[in-house]
């Protein structure tokens, strides 16, 4: 479960949060419920979100009233060269950009009080703030994981997030992480950012508590922060109340998106020589998956993760359902002598949705395997998502929509499984620039609301039914990719 950590004045959130569902919820009449006012209660539940998690503090809100937002790509900076003589003609230099666009993701969830709980508990509890903040507080850490590991290629119910944009500036270190001897990959990301001309830009760090603390201990030791005669790491201050502390005067944003928390169980691999394309050969199959707290430990290498292709072959890969899973990420390796040389070599060639929808885009059930016809070592190969009760099919399982193009770009199919143990596990880092033109910071979003009162989140009442106080928490959104170069993801680090 995710942990987030949150603002150290947690009871003044907690006070807002009921504030908020007294005005939205209550009148002077006893349990009924009224309209909200969204010119005094939108502004407040943004703010209160922010409050919730930085990663969302600093992103830069865009309205736009209509569900799919067009803008436009850097694809270059204007070309060097612009020596002319004193009478010459200027030359025309231009940045060039790519017109496109993105679709607005609808993200929501529905909760209710029943109204005898909040009679019978109301001398100990207000029952409907305290269902309504945990709404409120589960709805965070949906943005928070969509922010940071998102895939509309691969679940076209969500927007993406840095783990999809981040393709130039992408490392991976070796199989199993590495210990940082120094602050060179903190340095190697920043230097990055400052040649594509980020040096001005508003930017961040994205990193667990332990790396913030392995870092801390690595500056101590190794060198001075740069105009501080005490040493360490300074401290800024980003929206929403939180005071970070920098490295080189950039944030540091602790987040439990980038340690893995838990580890896969143990996949399994089966075959079937007919009805496919997949060369003859040794195939080695790690998985892993993503939920509130980022990606996981990949499952053991082992016999359960081999198969043997004769020829023409169809494989399946089978793991367990993972509750409150959004992605799976299947790594693969193949080797034409023996299982043992294949053994080490996985890369990501296949992220898939956890989440199967019916037509109308409604949850319907749960991915448990992936049914692969071309090479599953080649990025994006051709697939079929099995669920508990069909393989892929809409007539024989329930309207389930099986329909899947994987996301996974040049330099992702690159990226090695999260490997080791889960007291020191390999790491994500990202370096995340937050420029709206020049980098990943801007996020697009629609509300009644609108631009006047920065309501990313919405929180209403709903009609009525039977004994109850029903409620909804709604965002509709997406990340924007302006310009991915100038930010930087690092996979592979461990504290020790």
């Amino acid at each position: 479960m995710y942990n987030g950590y949150q603002n150290p004045n947690y009871s003044y959130q907690k006070g807002a949060v009921k504030s908020l569902v007294q005005k939205a919820l209550l009148t002077a009449q006893t349990n009924v419920g009224e309209g909200l006012i969204p010119q005094h209660l939108e502004k407040l539940i943004t703010n209160t979100i922010v409050r919730l998690a930085p990663e969302i503090a600093v992103i830069s809100p865009q309205y736009d009233a209509q569900k799919y937002h067009e803008f436009n790509r850097l694809t270059n900076l204007p070309s060097a060269g612009g020596m002319i003589g004193e009478a010459g003609v200027t030359p025309t230099l231009r940045s060039t950009y790519q017109r496109t666009g993105r679709i607005l993701k609808v993200l929501r969830r529905k909760g209710a009080v029943t109204n005898f709980l909040q009679d019978a508990s109301k001398n100990y509890v207000d029952a409907a703030a305290v269902e309504m903040e945990n709404h409120v507080q589960a709805h965070v850490y949906d943005m928070v994981t969509l922010i940071m590991y998102g895939n509309d290629g691969s679940d076209a119910f969500q927007w993406p997030g840095l783990d999809t944009f981040i393709a130039t500036n992408r490392f991976n270190d070796v199989r199993g992480g590495s210990v940082p001897g120094d602050l060179s990959f903190l340095d190697s990301m920043i230097d990055a950012n400052i040649q594509r001309q980020g040096a001005s830009h508003r930017r961040v760090v994205v990193m667990s508590p332990q790396m913030l603390s392995k870092v801390s201990r690595l500056l101590t030791n190794v060198r001075l922060n740069q105009g501080l005669s005490s040493g360490g790491l300074s401290e800024i201050d980003i929206p929403g109340g939180w005071r970070l502390q920098a490295y080189r005067d950039i944030p540091i944003i602790q987040s439990t998106q980038c340690r893995p928390q838990a580890q896969m169980t143990i996949s399994q691999a089966t075959v079937v020589n007919s009805g496919g394309t997949i060369p003859a050969s040794y195939y080695q199959f790690q998985v892993s998956y993503v939920d509130w707290n980022g990606e996981s430990l990949a499952s053991t290498e082992g016999s359960l993760g081999q198969v043997q292709a004769t020829g023409t072959a169809v494989i399946n890969v089978i793991f367990p359902q993972v509750t409150g899973a959004f992605l799976y990420k299947i790594y693969a390796s193949r080797n034409v002598t023996s299982y043992a040389l294949a053994s080490g070599l996985e890369k990501l060639t296949c992220i898939i949705p956890a989440q199967l929808y019916d037509a109308n885009g409604t949850p319907a059930d749960r991915v448990v395997s992936v049914q692969f016809s071309t090479d599953p070592t080649v990025a994006n190969p051709t697939i079929s998502l099995m669920n508990t009760t069909a393989v892929g099919s809409a007539a024989t399982g329930g309207g389930i929509v099986p329909t899947v193009t994987t996301s996974v770009s040049t330099a992702a199919a690159n990226d090695l499984p999260l490997v080791g143990s889960l007291t020191n596990p390999p790491e994500v880092c990202f370096f995340w620039d937050l420029d709206e033109i020049q980098g990943l910071g801007k996020f697009a979003y629609t509300n009644a609301a609108g631009s006047r009162f920065n309501g990313l989140v919405t929180l209403e009442p709903l009609a009525k039914t039977d004994d109850n106080l029903p409620f909804m928490v709604k965002t509709y959104a997406t990340m924007i990719d302006s310009w991915e170069a100038t930010s930087y993801l690092y996979r592979g680090l461990r504290t020790y």
